[in-house]
């Protein structure tokens, strides 16, 4: 898909969801983007029994919040630059506070704090469902306007001749 297309002038949460669907890995760990607004992305998770550690552990996999993270900061970079380009994570640093229980849903909210020309900071909390306190918090950095295949929502793509 060719080109960039701002998401001002698309519900950005319908694009995000789009965004998500396209990304197989996301859809099939079963996230969903509750939200999406200026500098910020608020994303769930619903843990299926395939997630789980094994069978006997009562926690989550660390690398299913690691994904979840990992998601919620990219897109909280589209809203922050109200610009879908290509974005690469540079890096993403985890601190896992607390085991994620498997039989809540994880909610994380990411921001991005900071973004120049070429890299873009955000800062993400996972929490539980019903619980007090994070149960894992990320920093990830993310370039800006890497090489490659561009992406578009589906409303852009039909404007396109």
């Amino acid at each position: 898909m060719a080109g960039t297309d701002g998401v001002a002038g698309h519900d950005p949460v319908a694009v995000a969801r789009q965004f998500g669907e396209q990304v197989p890995h996301s859809r099939d760990l079963g996230m969903q983007v509750l939200t999406m607004e200026a500098d910020q992305v608020r994303m769930r998770l619903v843990p299926g029994p395939d997630l789980h550690a094994d069978d006997a552990a009562d926690e989550l996999c660390s690398s299913v919040l690691f994904s979840l993270v990992d998601s919620a900061c990219g897109l909280a970079v589209f809203a922050a630059i109200q610009e879908l380009t290509p974005i690469a994570t540079l890096d993403l640093r985890m601190d896992y506070l607390r085991p994620a229980g498997r039989e809540r849903a994880l909610m994380a909210s990411a921001r991005c704090h900071h973004w120049s020309d070429d890299v873009a900071f955000v800062r993400c909390q996972v929490f539980s469902e019903g619980l007090d306190g994070p149960v894992a918090i990320g920093n990830a950095t993310f370039m800006r306007a890497t090489q490659g295949r561009h992406f578009e929502s589906k409303a852009s793509q039909g404007n396109a001749a």
